[in-house]
């Protein structure tokens, strides 16, 4: 997926506010500002893959800003709130008719804990009631019985927030139940509120699948000249990818690598209109 015209001012914007998590230097939160604009300026005709231009972005807002990770606050508070809310949502899946589909909504649900997206607020102060709402809401895109039936070889399951991966932990469960072969992805380094290997043990993905691996530089999904060669090898054998979030959507939409099957809460219009459903809805969609 390309970028759009609406995605420049969703990508200022989270520059702004990871900057702001760090200082209220002015002068430094400018120069952070007029640096992400120029790398606009020089990229933006080329129309590239908008997690590919974000990624080289907050890489050099890091930089300037000398942080490794400003969102760590912000990661260990989400990760937090979804552990005390881990036991409803067991609950939920377990209790359900279909526990593979209740946790797979579950997770589609948790794909929320995304912070500084422009015009959407994570429901931290009362995720449990959001839980049980979006629940009974539903699936706008709903292909889980073909991703269940794809789940019986090898799986890669692409992650996305932190927070979320504490979810994700019930579906990976599940797809453990029929999986040859359950591998875990993560983020190889600090990105904006993307969970890393630390976020994944705390959340006890590395109890639960057969591997977990990285993305190699800590890109914004998936950049595939930065993958490690083992990640690499995984994605292309595999009978299918779990893609969790906005960005692996973005970055995978046009890939090679199939069958895919996406995961996401579309949070912003770009992404939901290419879709073809609403800023909102919940969408697990199978590409063959």
């Amino acid at each position: 997926m390309k970028i759009s015209p609406l995605c420049p001012s969703c990508l200022l914007g989270r520059v702004y506010y990871e900057a702001k998590l760090v200082t209220d230097d002015e002068s430094k939160i400018s120069r952070c500002v007029e640096e992400s604009l120029r790398l606009l300026y020089e990229n933006y005709s080329k129309r590239p893959i908008n997690a590919h231009l974000a990624t080289r972005i907050h890489r050099r807002v890091y930089e300037i800003l000398g942080v490794g990770d400003p969102y760590l606050k912000v990661k260990e508070n989400a990760n937090r709130v979804a552990l005390e809310a881990l036991p409803l949502a067991e609950k939920i899946v377990m209790e359900s008719e279909d526990p593979f589909k209740a946790a797979v909504i579950v997770s589609i649900v948790a794909n929320t804990f995304d912070y500084g997206v422009q015009g959407h607020k994570v429901a931290e102060s009362d995720f449990q009631e959001f839980l049980t709402k979006k629940m009974a809401e539903g699936l706008t895109i709903d292909d889980v019985p073909r991703l269940k039936e794809l789940c019986s070889g090898k799986v890669v399951y692409l992650t996305d927030n932190a927070g979320e991966i504490v979810f994700d932990t019930l579906l990976m469960k599940e797809i453990k139940k029929y999986s040859e072969r359950l591998t875990v992805v993560v983020r190889g380094k600090p990105i904006i509120s993307d969970a890393t290997i630390d976020d994944a043990k705390l959340a006890g993905v590395d109890r639960i699948a057969d591997e977990l691996l990285t993305n190699g530089e800590g890109a914004i999904g998936i950049i595939k000249e930065e993958l490690p060669e083992r990640t690499l090898q995984r994605l292309e054998e595999a009978d299918v990818i779990v893609a969790k979030g906005m960005a692996n959507y973005e970055c995978l939409s046009d890939a090679e690598f199939k069958p895919i099957a996406f995961l996401l809460t579309a949070k912003c219009e770009p992404v939901a209109k290419d879709i073809g459903v609403g800023v909102g809805d919940m969408v697990a969609k199978v590409v063959e």
